[in-house]
């Protein structure tokens, strides 16, 4: 874990309430960067106001920078969102437990599909499995990713991970219709597991992410969810972040989201 001060080299606009912003960062760092794991990012023009970092999904790194991918939602985002090339920052990082290696137990199979399930701004986490070229041992297996948003001016980093990914079966959908298809992001999920044996990573909100783990139980698939839960530290301080989830036994326990996850078995998590 690394904590550092840098700067933005590149604020990419991905739409009216999305940037996406690349932070400049030493090889170590960036050697560290996985699929799923995050960092905890601070505004360093603003020093007291808001005064915690917040959490961001590493979407992409390369040797000497890595990429975040920043929702407006309140003041602190609002911030980040907007700051410029030269612009300083606080990085914590990399931190968390990411996505299995496709060398896992559940990953063995390599005719099994992988499924990436991404739900709005989960598309950070997802991408990181799909664009670094470090990640692409991932890409060993037949893959799909089926992307949901509200809008379609949300359905973001497609651009990207078409160039990146050749072979790469894409599904969208939103909620409101105007990407073409209408409905949820589950819808497809079903869809996938009715016709293959698979593996799926997922992230998103809880509420999707409650219905991914449904899903995946209705069809006794395997998978893992990347949570979103919010947090104040990062590094298992604060209790903030804290999940339930199945412990030994089959007895409920808390687990820590910023060091215990944020990917989780999907069928250890209790919502």
């Amino acid at each position: 874990m690394y904590l550092f001060k840098t700067e933005i080299t590149e604020n990419r606009q991905l739409s009216p309430s999305i940037s996406c912003l690349r932070i400049k960062a030493a090889e170590d760092f960036c050697r560290k960067a996985a699929p799923g794991k995050f960092v905890m990012l601070g505004n360093d023009n603003e020093l007291s106001d808001p005064l915690l970092k917040r959490p961001f999904g590493i979407s992409n790194w390369g040797n000497d920078w890595f990429e975040v991918v920043i929702k407006i939602i309140g003041k602190g985002t609002a911030q980040l969102a907007r700051l410029r090339r030269g612009a300083a920052v606080s990085v914590n990082g990399p931190l968390g437990t990411g996505y299995p290696p496709p060398t896992c137990a559940t990953c063995d199979n390599d005719n099994e599909t992988l499924i990436l399930v991404a739900g709005g701004i989960g598309i950070a986490s997802i991408a990181s499995c799909l664009l670094p070229v470090a990640a692409n041992r991932y890409l060993k297996k037949p893959t799909v990713l089926l992307f949901g948003a509200a809008v379609e001016n949300e359905l973001v980093l497609l651009d990207e991970i078409k160039q990146s990914t050749a072979g790469l079966r894409i599904e969208t959908i939103t909620d409101d219709g105007s990407s073409g298809r209408r409905g949820f992001v589950t819808d497809l999920l079903k869809n996938e597991l009715e016709n293959s044996t698979a593996l799926t990573f997922a992230c998103g909100p809880e509420p999707m992410l409650k219905s991914v783990q449904q899903v995946l139980r209705s069809y006794n698939a395997q998978g893992y969810l990347s949570l979103e839960n919010r947090m104040a530290c990062g590094f298992g301080v604060c209790l903030g972040c804290v999940q339930a989830i199945v412990g030994n036994a089959g007895k409920g326990q808390n687990a820590k989201v910023c060091t215990q996850g944020p990917v989780f078995a999907a069928d250890e998590v209790i919502f």
